[in-house]
């Protein structure tokens, strides 16, 4: 079996990542523990002792690595490899907003909470490392166009608490090439969790009748029909006045930069919003 190399650059002459120094770091909690029994027969159900030697237990990578770790001597282990911090582009909140003061102050909590996003390691260990950081990079994509989906093309409603909503065949159309969007367990323990952190809070319902095995494939990406995607606000992120921000934020940069709005979006570029627009 090929052990994954990932945390220490090849031309270390690091054979896999049971020699680094941050062995296990995120990304290997993460990845080695993808394929394990446990989760195979929780999925699939009981899993014969000849089928798990057969085709699970060679890609139970964590497992292996520990293994080869604590046969290591101190002096086999390597520091390892740091890079700077990811770049983060955000464009400073324009102070010439002709708003009402209720409305430039949802616009500014808006800028705020986008400002987090874009700030944060979302969920993400290690992320000093060459790997963890194209991670970052990545998952910074996914929960942008998350945002965006639903700011640009929610729907505003009052009923269950006031939220923005969007069908499945509109979401699963505008994610993109963002295909983590399109896995659910990816949506539901990425997105979704690590959102909470600031205030933003999203829902997958099901439609009346739909079974809850319905909503995703047998690969577990979501169906195109069958439910809808549901965001809300805290208080403390701008609660019902943000999210109408963000529609109003998202609908002026599509009809001012069409193509070219999202790139604005990731940026927090409000500056479409100023007197001199």
């Amino acid at each position: 079996m090929q052990l994954p190399s990932t945390t220490v650059r090849d031309e270390d002459g690091i054979e896999n990542c049971a020699y680094c120094s941050r062995f296990p770091c995120g990304l290997i909690k993460d990845q080695g523990t993808a394929w394990t029994r446990e989760k195979c027969e929780a999925e699939k159900g009981p899993i014969s002792e000849e089928d798990y030697l057969a085709f699970v237990e060679p890609f139970e990578g964590l497992k292996h690595l520990e293994i080869i770790h604590a046969s290591l001597r101190p002096e086999d282990i390597v520091e390892a490899v740091t890079v700077p911090p990811l770049r983060t582009e955000i464009v400073d909140f324009p102070e010439d907003l002709t708003f009402s003061k209720e409305e430039t102050f949802a616009f500014r909590r808006l800028h705020q909470m986008l400002t987090s996003v874009k700030s944060s390691s979302l969920g993400l260990t290690d992320a000093d490392t060459f790997a963890q950081q194209q991670r970052l990079k990545k998952r910074r994509a996914h929960f942008l166009k998350f945002l965006w989906i639903l700011g640009r093309y929610g729907e505003f409603k009052k009923e269950n608490g006031a939220h923005l909503e969007v069908d499945a065949k509109t979401y699963i159309t505008n994610r993109g090439s963002e295909t983590a969007l399109a896995s659910w367990s990816s949506v539901k323990d990425m997105v979704f969790k690590n959102f909470l952190e600031f205030g933003v809070r999203c829902e997958r319902v099901p439609l009346e009748g739909v079974k809850e095995k319905d909503l995703t494939t047998g690969t577990g990406y979501l169906r195109s029909k069958g439910w809808i995607m549901t965001m809300a606000f805290d208080e403390a992120t701008g609660g019902i006045a943000a999210l109408k921000a963000l529609q109003n934020y998202t609908m002026k940069l599509d009809d001012k930069y069409g193509k070219k709005a999202f790139k604005h979006f990731s940026k927090a570029d409000m500056q479409v919003l100023s007197r001199d627009q």
